[in-house]
Parts: C-alpha cells; structure tokens; sequence
C-alpha cells in the first residue's frame, strides 16, 4: 500500500520532512474499528511485546517460587532510562534469582535517561549493562532459565525452552498462529517477533483488560497490568511517552513502545487496543504525536488540559542547540472506521 503521512515536520512555514504511519485499532471483541494505512502491516514488535514475553516467569510457578514483586515485575517489562533507581531494581533481580550483572547478554550503551538529558556518563554509566533499557528483560529471562535447570549462558538462544516459552507466550496473547511468526535478533541480542499490527493490537488489549481463554492466564495478565500501571516510571521514566501516558489514565492505560518507532496502547474502559507504527522507524519524534491524536478522535483523550503529561505532545516545537524555536510538528490524519 502506498505510504499515507500522518505527520509534517516543518522549519518556518516550510515542510522540512514528513512521516508515514500504518495504525490499527480494536474492540473488546479483537475486531478492527479503526485504521489508517494498513493494519495488517507486519512488522517486528521489538520491545512492545514485553509485558508478553515475562509471562512464563509468572505461569511456570518461577514468580511465586522466587519471591519477586510488582516493582521487580514492572522493571522486567520496561524499556527503562537506566537511572539510579531502575539499576537497583534490576540488580534486585539478578541477585534474587542467584545471578550476577555478567551473566546480562544485554550489551551496554549511554543510558536512555542520561541521551534525553544531554549529560556525560562520568562515572561509567555507559558501560553498566545494568543501565541497558532491556536490563530488566533479561534479568527476567535469566529468572526463567535458572528456574527451568536451562544453562544461564544459553538464556537467549532462541531454541531455548525459555525463549520457545516466550514466543509462544506473544503468539497465543496476540492471537496469531506461532508457525507464523518470523524471528530476529533485537537490539540487545533477544530474539524479536513479527506480528500484524492488528494482532498486536489485540494483544496489548487483552492485557489491559485482562481477557484470556483462561483463568490462569487472565491471573497472569492481571499482575503484569498491576505491575505496570502501579509502576509506571520503572516501565520508561521522565521524558518518555510510555510514562506520561499511563499515569495519565492511572490504572486504566497501558503503554509500550518498541524500537523503530512502534508504539502499543491498551485500555480498559474503553475496551480498546492501538497500535501505532511510523512507518520510516526513524520517526520517533512524530510517534507520540501521531499516538495522541489518535486518542483524541477515539475520544480517549478529550481535552489536552485533563492530561497535562499529554499535553506537550499535541503540537510540539521543533528547537534548535541553542533553544532557538525553529518549526513545529503538526499532525494531520483521519482514522478510517471500519
């Protein structure tokens, strides 16, 4: 399908760049309501299928069994800014389950939180796999492996009982045939799955609600939802969408972004899941944008004032290094019902 532009970049009154979006948007029931582009895109998830992939740890009994709780859940979801609180909860992690920050397969990089700030990693924070934004992810996963009698240095290897446990887990939550999911290596060396935007839409719905086939996994998404939306920095932090968005709806909203600028949001009243992708990956400053405007024309969002975290991204400025405003972003699409 032909790239439809949800967002224009501008500098002065000139269009300096544009961005194109594919969204899907679902019911209770998982059946397309709204769209725009091609909802039945299939791209990789990269890390909006987390809250997905942690939910063997809490089905196999390693949860209960490793006594691990609602914060220790919550960081083992996120795609957090690697501050000094996210550090220590993922290093709670590790050391509960009897494992160490060199078992972390995860890599390094300068911290999210310290990239939005524009500060210099001076004590190392750089080279602190435990400041990783998957950090928490895989001190989950490694849970899961030492709780299997699975090796700790295979925990990512994709024909793992871990990592098959954890496919099995986004296709079955995003009702969508697991033969057919591709996999990949994601950024911090996990596998990844592609999925629909529909089917991962109607996954991040099923959590939000929870809804399942049945009372086991409905448990499991509950505690996944309690964690997230009862610890919503630990899931991102200041400055990023994921946290703004839901303590906006404080224990109604879920929100998760992936790399390449795919964006899950799920709600319980109303009933609803949205995906948003920008179609280039690399449009990430249009992604929060382009994901509450959609909001706004499902009447989700009403006023911009009612959720003052939102607001900065109704119609944000374009500014320069030496904070010069220099152009806008301006968002103008019409989801197409169904």
């Amino acid at each position: 399908m032909a790239c439809e532009v949800a967002a224009r970049v501008y500098r002065g009154e000139v269009v300096e760049a544009q961005h194109c979006a594919d969204i899907a948007v679902v019911d209770v029931g998982g059946n397309l309501t709204h769209y725009f582009g091609n909802p039945d895109a299939v791209y990789m998830t990269r890390s909006s299928v987390k809250p997905f992939q942690v939910l063997p740890l809490i089905r196999t009994g390693a949860f209960i069994r490793l006594g691990f709780s609602q914060e220790q859940l919550a960081i083992m979801c996120s795609s957090h800014n690697g501050t000094d609180r996210h550090r220590e909860v993922v290093q709670s992690n590790l050391w509960q389950a009897g494992n160490h920050p060199e078992d972390l397969q995860c890599g390094c990089h300068l911290p999210m939180g310290m990239d939005l700030e524009g500060t210099y990693p001076n004590a190392g924070e750089d080279k602190d796999p435990l400041r990783h934004n998957c950090s928490g992810k895989h001190s989950g996963f490694l849970a899961l492996a030492g709780f299997l009698g699975e090796k700790i240095a295979d925990y990512l290897n994709p024909q793992s009982r871990t990592q098959q446990l954890a496919k099995e887990a986004v296709a079955e939550i995003c009702q969508y045939p697991v033969e057919k999911i591709e996999v990949g290596i994601d950024g911090c060396s996990a596998p990844v799955f592609s999925l629909p935007l529909k089917n991962l839409a109607i996954g991040i719905k099923n959590l939000a609600i929870p809804q399942a086939k049945d009372a086991e996994t409905r448990q499991a998404l509950g505690l996944v939802k309690a964690a997230m939306t009862g610890h919503p920095y630990l899931i991102s932090g200041d400055r990023r969408f994921d946290y703004d968005l839901m303590r906006s709806f404080p224990g109604n909203g879920i929100s998760k972004i992936g790399a390449e600028s795919i964006q899950a949001m799920g709600f319980s009243d109303p009933p609803v899941g949205l995906v948003v992708k920008i179609t280039d990956g690399s449009g990430g400053r249009a992604l929060g944008p382009v994901c509450v405007h959609a909001l706004k024309q499902l009447g989700i969002i009403r006023r911009f004032e009612d959720h003052i975290h939102l607001l900065g991204y109704a119609s944000p400025e374009v500014r320069n290094c030496r904070n010069l405003l220099t152009g806008r972003i301006v968002v103008d699409f019409q989801l197409k019902k169904v």
